[in-house]
């Protein structure tokens, strides 16, 4: 009989990794897949808080600092992990959150946001591919990779090379027969310390234009729900999504809504 934890087919222990785990929509991606059996990998730039997180954990877990920059970083995770089982889940969910308009971003901010934010979910997909033998690799990317978002163009873009990565990798592994399967997360705006950070600024506008922000909870019940399935990509919701799809097949008529839809979510986020 399979014991909870294990893999079905190997019969061995079944590994989850998830990177930025710290804290936020990481540290519940964590607790949702130790309540699955796995043995939790917990990575963060930040070593105290990913232990944290693993003390947190009802389950057996391994807490280990990891900055996702870091190519040979991601390869000693992930040897690690194969060391304690079988890796069936990989998740990149590290990412950095910066706001200005794009011209008075800082050398840094234009370094890390597309270092952590597409680089880090690059390095992981290729370090979690080494040491899978099947399952799933499961990038958190964003709505905002689907279309312009005036005061987050460089985490847009970021975003959005994130995004199409995922989906080639995806379909290149499928074509070599390999049975690791890239699934994309793409969810709105999520009440998370990354955004409550950035609500006092200006050019903030654009993250308060739905009609609410996503709950933790509900970034991972769709992220639990993409794991295993035949699904590639899930956005959430779908029709933030069509807006941003349409943003960005339309750009003259985006160049006048999406300013308008902004000047909306100013008057949201000043009265918050």
């Amino acid at each position: 009989m399979q014991q909870p934890g294990q893999d079905s087919r190997s019969g061995r222990v079944a590994v989850a990794v998830v990177t930025g785990a710290g804290r936020g929509i990481g540290a519940a991606l964590a607790a949702a897949l130790s309540a699955r059996g796995h043995h939790l990998v917990v990575t963060d730039v930040d070593g105290a808080a990913a232990q944290a997180t693993a003390e947190s954990l009802d389950g057996p877990a391994t807490a280990l600092p990891l900055d996702v920059r870091d190519p040979a970083a991601h390869r000693a995770v992930a040897r690690t992990a194969a060391g304690l089982g079988d890796v069936t889940v990989w998740i990149n969910n590290a990412g950095v959150l910066s706001t200005a308009p794009a011209w008075e971003a800082t050398d840094e901010e234009v370094g890390t946001t597309f270092e952590v934010n597409t680089l880090g979910v690059v390095h992981g997909s290729r370090a979690a591919i080494e040491v899978m033998r099947r399952g799933d690799i499961l990038n958190v990317v964003s709505l905002s990779g689907l279309g312009p978002t005036p005061g987050f163009a460089l985490y847009g873009a970021s975003k959005a090379a994130a995004l199409s990565y995922s989906q080639a990798l995806d379909i290149e592994l499928a074509a070599a027969r390999r049975p690791v399967r890239i699934r994309a997360l793409c969810p709105d705006v999520v009440d998370t310390s990354l955004v409550s950070n950035v609500a006092h600024r200006p050019s903030a506008a654009l993250l308060f234009t739905g009609t609410r922000l996503l709950s933790v909870d509900e970034v991972v019940d769709a992220a639990m729900g993409l794991l295993g399935s035949r699904r590639a990509m899930r956005t959430v919701p779908g029709w933030r999504a069509a807006l941003q799809r349409t943003s960005a097949a339309l750009p003259a008529l985006a160049r006048v809504a999406v300013p308008i839809v902004a000047r909306m979510g100013e008057r949201r986020r000043l009265s918050r």
